[in-house]
């Protein structure tokens, strides 16, 4: 039996981490790795059965503006349903027929579920749901723990109730589930954390996430894994509920609402009313009206899971009065907005900062408003109240056209397509002392009903396999593969290529990678003093110490930065100050809590800088500005699908590395080896 899947990733680790998960999901006896292009890494698998199954990856998306592929793999699902510019980490596709036909979509997620950041994926999930093509898992690891500026753990921290719950409302309401699935973590440790004494651990989904994958491949039947993972994602929301709370709904309340309210949580808080809905704003945050609109919400709501969610509902037996006194606090109120307001239909408030001093996207926000949709279902009129820094340009766009402005930012676009009404309220970015606020009230049914019901007929799409051009991606696909599969004795302890997940980094004490310990750093800084790398690979056997490489990748030559090179390998030094966060013997799944002193001098330490190049391109004029230890240019040769590689060395260190790595890539003769040293 031939099978041919596709697996389209953010980028080469999310394509990784599937094909991972599927190689533990079928019975494999052998495997041959090479290129299908030199975009695309691909693998050939004889399983036990001998079933032929061809895996080709498709690092790096078509995202927003972007052309990497002459046809986007999202179109289908944007076709029939999925409204945002919100895109999961990796779909596996099934090729038939000169078609690819969606199979599933994954969301992954090593990083800490608290504040604003656990609803940033919300959009990815709804987005992908409400298109009815494909089931979406959200992958979590769990538990993660919050940490302090000297990375002590501070306290274990789970994401509000009423956030997993959405996925399983959600599951409700579409064609197919979308799950929170969770995966045993390194830091989760019964023996250390008494809180995690009682936890089932047979709720972990890895077992039933390998079933599924098989059921998909094989075309077996999967709802009842789908059954069996919602059904363990129900019993993880309570155990993350409390028994009782003033501040939150108990858990309790949450089996109330799924076997007394048929699952609707609106009808449980008219009944219930538990307490209000209170916005907190930061002093520093207070500017024209925001805080006379919080308290007037918290007059007339109810809040909805907790009172640390910034959302909450005005009964419809409380909405005439909220919209006239509304009007008092916006007396420039148009009569279209407040006769569409004053009605006696239920409406979620919804409250956030939304962008950064500068004007940026505060990208978890983007997640808010979906959350809401699969929290209360789409009906539910919404008004979403935006308070942060506004620039120029966005206002400009604002008013020239608000779906131009939709379409060109994330946060814009899930704000038009879910709000019947905006308030904007806000400072303008460099604006005179004691300028008054900007403010505009918009009344947007019109647009949210027609980008909820627009739709258009599903595309049978192949996408080709050659891109429109090389980029980034295909720098760092090239890195890992060379280190991975070309360079022996390496171990990769961490890689960021765009879009990817950097929290953790592993090291080893061995100078053999087949022994010693694992020592890993989870939850790592977003900020620091030094740089982070985009790779760090250990290389062992080379010298008297393990080597660590620290790599910067780059689209172009000119991207790299002054004094990179130190900067890199500064960050590993900065890093090892600090102790790591668990530990496991190589020949071990088990990890353990770490309370090791690693010494940075047990390590030799080389900076690297690659980017695309022509082959003539000379690495030498671009040393002394990066001061790398060795430089590496990639030129690929779409006519032959090689890729010309140059190598060079710009201290002691950087020669015996760089011409180490050219003689074992010129006498590798793996299929994988698409790379001609020039």
């Amino acid at each position: 039996m031939n099978k041919h899947f596709r697996i389209h990733g953010d980028n080469i680790v999310e394509c990784e981490r599937l094909y991972t998960i599927i190689s533990k999901s079928i019975p494999i006896q052998n495997e041959e790795r090479f290129f299908l292009t030199p975009a695309c890494p691909s693998v050939k698998v004889i399983t036990t059965n001998n079933d032929t199954m061809l895996f080709e990856y498709f690092p790096g998306f078509n995202k927003n503006t972007s052309d990497r592929w002459t046809s986007n793999i999202f179109q289908i699902l944007k076709d029939n349903g999925s409204i945002l510019n919100e895109t999961p980490d990796v779909l596996l596709t099934k090729v038939t027929n000169n078609s690819e036909i969606i199979l599933l979509a994954i969301e992954f997620c090593s990083a800490l579920q608290a504040g604003n950041q656990a609803w940033q994926r919300s959009g990815r999930a709804y987005s992908t749901a409400r298109s009815n093509i494909c089931p979406y898992l959200y992958i979590i690891d769990f538990v993660k723990y919050e940490l302090d500026e000297n990375r002590n753990r501070i306290a274990l921290r789970f994401p509000n109730a009423a956030l997993p719950y959405s996925y399983y409302y959600a599951s409700k309401n579409w064609k197919y589930p979308t799950i929170q699935v969770y995966f045993k973590s390194e830091e989760f440790q019964p023996s250390f954390d008494s809180s995690l004494e009682h936890f089932d651990t047979s709720l972990f989904g890895e077992k039933n996430v390998y079933s599924l994958l098989y059921g998909l491949i094989y075309g077996i039947d999967v709802n009842p894994i789908y059954d069996t993972l919602i059904e363990k994602s129900l019993k993880i929301l309570d155990f993350m509920s409390t028994s009782s709370s003033t501040n939150s709904f108990s858990q309790e309340d949450w089996t109330s609402i799924r076997n007394n309210y048929s699952g609707n949580i609106i009808d449980f808080v008219k009944e219930n009313n538990h307490f209000p809905f209170c916005k907190k704003i930061a002093q520093n945050s207070i500017t024209g009206h925001n805080i006379d609109f919080a308290n007037l919400a918290a007059k007339y709501s109810i809040g909805i899971g907790s009172k640390d969610l910034p959302f909450g509902l005005i009964p419809s037996y409380n909405k005439i009065n909220f919209t006239n006194e509304l009007r008092i606090i916006y007396p420039e109120m148009n009569d279209d907005f407040y006769n569409k307001l004053a009605t006696e239909k239920d409406l979620i408030v919804c409250i956030f900062k939304g962008f950064k001093p500068r004007g940026d996207d505060a990208r978890p926000d983007r997640g808010i408003l979906p959350f809401i949709a699969m929290l209360c279902g789409e009906t539910i009129e919404i008004l979403t109240f935006v308070y942060g820094e506004t620039s120029e340009s966005t206002l400009q766009k604002l008013d020239q056209s608000i779906l131009s402005l939709a379409g060109g930012n994330g946060l814009w676009n899930a704000i038009v397509s879910l709000s019947d009404f905006i308030i904007l309220d806000a400072p303008q970015i460099t604006r005179t002392i004691n300028a008054p606020n900007i403010v505009r009230l918009i009344q947007n049914k019109e647009n949210k009903l027609a980008t909820l019901t627009t739709k258009k007929q599903t595309l049978n799409m192949l996408i080709y396999a050659i891109p429109t051009h090389y980029t980034e991606n295909d720098v760092d696909t090239f890195m890992h593969i060379i280190f991975n599969y070309i360079i022996p004795n390496t171990f990769e302890s961490f890689c960021n290529p765009p879009g990817g997940d950097w929290s953790g980094i592993s090291l080893i004490n061995s100078l053999e990678p087949s022994y010693g310990t694992e020592f890993r750093w989870l939850t790592l800084p977003r900020i620091s003093a030094s740089k982070r790398p985009d790779h760090i690979t250990m290389l062992f056997n080379l010298l008297e110490k393990p080597l660590i490489i620290c790599t910067e990748s780059k689209e172009s030559a000119g991207d790299l930065e002054s004094n990179i090179g130190p900067a890199l390998k500064k960050y590993i030094s900065d890093l090892l100050l600090y102790c790591p966060s668990v530990e496991r013997p190589i020949c071990s799944d088990t990890w353990t809590i770490s309370t090791a002193t690693i010494d940075a001098s047990d390590f030799k330490y080389a900076s690297v800088g690659c980017f695309l190049a022509p082959i003539d391109f000379d690495l030498s004029t671009i040393s002394i500005k990066c001061n790398c230890d060795v430089l590496i240019g990639f030129d690929v040769d779409t006519s032959i699908s090689r890729c010309q590689m140059q190598i060079k060395g710009f201290s002691d260190l950087g020669d015996v590395l760089a011409d180490y790595l050219k003689i074992t890539i010129q006498h590798c003769n793996l299929p994988i080896n698409i790379f001609d040293i020039y």
